[in-house]
Formats: C-alpha cells, sequence, structure tokens
C-alpha cells in the first residue's frame, strides 16, 4: 500500500530539486497540502540535512518568505553507460554537478568491469543514492533482451544484479531512449513534442522515441531497434548503412537514401516533430541532402525539423535525470 507521507516527501524533494520550487507556501500550494503540514516536514528534511535555508525570497507584492533548497551533496549518483570496449561513468549531485568522471576500459568480460567499477564507488567517500546505467541494448525493465555485442549481459536481469551487488536502487535504460529523454530535458522548446533521436553506433543503429515527455519502449523494450526496418526489397536499413565508417564521414548516396526513407517511416507513422542524429554521426551539412532524400517519399509540410544533437551530452543528461528521480523516489523517511 502506498503510503502518503512518503508520497508528499517525494513530490516536495521534486518540487525543490527539479522545478526550483523554494518557499512553504508555493510548495503547499503546489501539493494541495496545509502550509503547517509542508512546513513540518520540512523542518524534519533540514534536521536529517537534505533541505538547508537558502535566504529568503520576495514574491511580487507579498513578504518575503524563507527560501529552501536541497542540500546538493545530501546524496550522489552513479551515472555510467557501455559502449563497445568502454565504460563512461559521472558521480554527479542532485543538480547533475559532476563531481568526478572518467573511462573505465573493459578488461575480461563488460560484466566483469562493470562490477568491478560500481564496488569501487562503494568505497567512496561520498555517498551514493542511485545508480543509472545505459548501455546499447535493448532493456525491459531493467533486462537485457538483445545485446549481440555483449554476450556477458545477453538476457541478464541487469537491475537486480547491480542492486543485489550495491544496495542501490538502480535504473537501466537503452542508449538512445536516454540520449533522447536527455535531449528533451536539455532543450526546453522540446516540451510536449514528439522526437525521435537516431545513433548509428559502434555496434549497429538504434533510435529513442519521445512522445510527451514520455519515452516510448514498446511491449517487449524492442521499440527503435530500427536495423531490422525492411526499407527495401532485399535489404534492411542495417544493410544499406553497415559499411558507414564509425564518425561523420561523407556520405555515400546509398546512406543519405536509406535515412531519407527512414525519417520519411517516422514521418508517415509517427509524424514527428523533431528528428536528431547523433554529432558522433553526422554533421550539420549532411542535413540538407538527407531532407531531400525524404521529399522523395512523402510531402515536405510532413518532414519533421532534422537537428544535430550532442550525444553524450544528451545521453548524460537522460541517466542523470533518471537516476536523480529515483534517488529522489527512494530515499526514506529520515533521509536513511
Amino acid at each position: 500500500m502506498k503510503d502518503p507521507q512518503h508520497a508528499l516527501l517525494v513530490d516536495i524533494r521534486k518540487q525543490i530539486v527539479l522545478h526550483d520550487v523554494s518557499t512553504v507556501s508555493e510548495l503547499s500550494k503546489i501539493t494541495h497540502v496545509s502550509f503547517p503540514t509542508v512546513k513540518k516536514m520540512i523542518d524534519d528534511m533540514i534536521e536529517y540535512g537534505e533541505v538547508i535555508e537558502h535566504g529568503q525570497h520576495a514574491p511580487k507584492g507579498g513578504r518575503p518568505a524563507k527560501s529552501y533548497r536541497y542540500n546538493p551533496t545530501f546524496r550522489h549518483c552513479l551515472t555510467l553507460y557501455i559502449e563497445a570496449n568502454e565504460i563512461h561513468y559521472r558521480l554527479i549531485d542532485c543538480q547533475n554537478q559532476i563531481a568526478e568522471e572518467g573511462v573505465s576500459f573493459v578488461t575480461g568480460t563488460h560484466l566483469e568491469t562493470l562490477g568491478t567499477l560500481v564496488d569501487a564507488f562503494g568505497q567512496h567517500t561520498i555517498k551514493l543514492g542511485a545508480l543509472s546505467v545505459g548501455v546499447a541494448a535493448a532493456v525491459d525493465r531493467g533486462r537485457i533482451v538483445f545485446a549481440p555485442e555483449y554476450p556477458s549481459l545477453a538476457h541478464l536481469d541487469l537491475k537486480n544484479w547491480l542492486m543485489d551487488r550495491t544496495g542501490l536502487p538502480v535504473v537501466i535504460e537503452n542508449d538512445m531512449n536516454a540520449a533522447v529523454y536527455g535531449f528533451s530535458k536539455r532543450d526546453e522548446t522540446s516540451t510536449h513534442q514528439s522526437i525521435v533521436y537516431l545513433g548509428l553506433g559502434k555496434n549497429g543503429p538504434g533510435a529513442g522515441i519521445l512522445v510527451d515527455e514520455h519515452v516510448v519502449r514498446g511491449q517487449s523494450g524492442f521499440s527503435g531497434e530500427v536495423s531490422f526496418l525492411p526499407l527495401y526489397d532485399h535489404a534492411s536499413f542495417y544493410d544499406r548503412i553497415k559499411n558507414k565508417p564509425y564518425g561523420p564521414n561523407v556520405l555515400k548516396e546509398e546512406e543519405i537514401d536509406a535515412m531519407g526513407r527512414l525519417v520519411a517511416t517516422f514521418a508517415a507513422t509517427l509524424n514527428p516533430h523533431a528528428f536528431i542524429f547523433s554529432d558522433v554521426d553526422l554533421v550539420l551539412e549532411d542535413l540538407p541532402p538527407i531532407n531531400r532524400a525524404c521529399e522523395r517519399y512523402l510531402p515536405s509540410r510532413h518532414i519533421p525539423v532534422l537537428h544535430i544533437g550532442e550525444w553524450e551530452e544528451d545521453y548524460f543528461s537522460g541517466l542523470a535525470r533518471l537516476g536523480i528521480e529515483l534517488m529522489l523516489e527512494t530515499i526514506q523517511r529520515g533521509g536513511v
């Protein structure tokens, strides 16, 4: 049964951390809970070190009121992603400020290297509140359901494996799902828009799909596996772009056509506002020919706006938001 006190505590945390709400009266109005109840919870959070006073806030036409903010060092979140033979990581506070970052190179299996890395952070002087992991694989509720390049992760319930190993709450997300979510949080103009984010990757292409701020995962976590799209009579999307070298390079005509067809496919089904290509794969000069290729298949008014995203920052931003949200939801009353 859901604990209403804990639910209110989580709501207050999220309003302070994610929406910059800073006074008791504002929190009371937003949460629809009485001023004395909210004030008591804020006082308890101050006592446990979660919240700190932050001067005064002077609303228009009103008396100054005490302002509060979440203690950024109360808990940290470890965000990391697995890509080819590397594990990139960032240790962040609740404001997504980086305390430490780096790259760990895979020795042995990916699972062994991941375990060694998280074990090291378990001995860190900074107290962790959650773990957020991205992987270039199909993920269904924390289980890796399709990962041909990562045999040690295939069919593994990675979420529970990490929770058992660390004792922390854990969120596992597909790389492109995290990237499209992160892009939407970094680009405030995209709020409530539908977005597709394509990454060609070192291990094959994938797409993240966002509709009205919600990531579309599908019934089995396989949404966005665009490699398999049969865009030609005897060839898939992957067949047409598999020989493209990793990184930005001059696109061949067949690669431009394949991407134009892919955009057209999404335009004719989802009809998104924007289609994002990774800056790891393409440059701005690639977008006009892709747009023209798309126009071969449908009227231009239905083509989404094409953008180049900052893939690593979008990826980490998505992982950070997922991890921070999980952390705020799972800290128990009293900060334990």
